[in-house]
């Protein structure tokens, strides 16, 4: 009778330990630069913004958007501008630089995170934190 008693009291102990260790929700808005946080729309993603012109003056700046790919959130900010080819979108002009190989020989050439991107702007989804840099580059 004992062992059942103490098996049961052991019960107890171990439930009320772990039932009083759930973490209220919190009622503060996290303000981070790499936080998502969900509102009416879906999601909204923080990144930076960086451009890099041909000279290597560097502009950057944070961005907040409910868009999930990277090309449609700064076109609809009016922070690039191009035009659609037969790979996607070509973007010709970042933060009102222009760069149009068939002129002068330059082009965009987007990073993400430090790293040459593997597609384009269009078909890059946001993460949430990340640095999207466009960089005049000559071929």
């Amino acid at each position: 009778m004992k062992k059942i008693l103490s098996l049961i009291a052991l019960a107890i102990a171990f439930s009320m330990l772990f039932c009083g260790c759930t973490k209220e929700p919190s009622t503060e808005a996290d303000t981070s630069v790499s936080s998502i946080t969900a509102d009416e729309n879906g999601y909204s993603y923080s990144f930076t913004f960086e451009v890099v012109d041909s000279e290597g003056k560097t502009e950057s700046k944070e961005i907040e958007t409910n868009e999930k790919i990277l090309g449609k959130a700064l076109q609809n900010l009016g922070l690039i501008k191009g035009e659609e080819g037969p790979y996607g979108l070509y973007i010709k002009e970042v933060g009102g630089i222009v760069a149009d190989y068939d002129t002068d020989g330059t082009y965009w050439a987007l990073y993400v995170n430090g790293e040459y991107a593997m597609s384009g702007a269009d078909a890059i989804e946001i993460t949430d934190g990340a640095v999207y840099s466009f960089r005049v580059e000559t071929m």
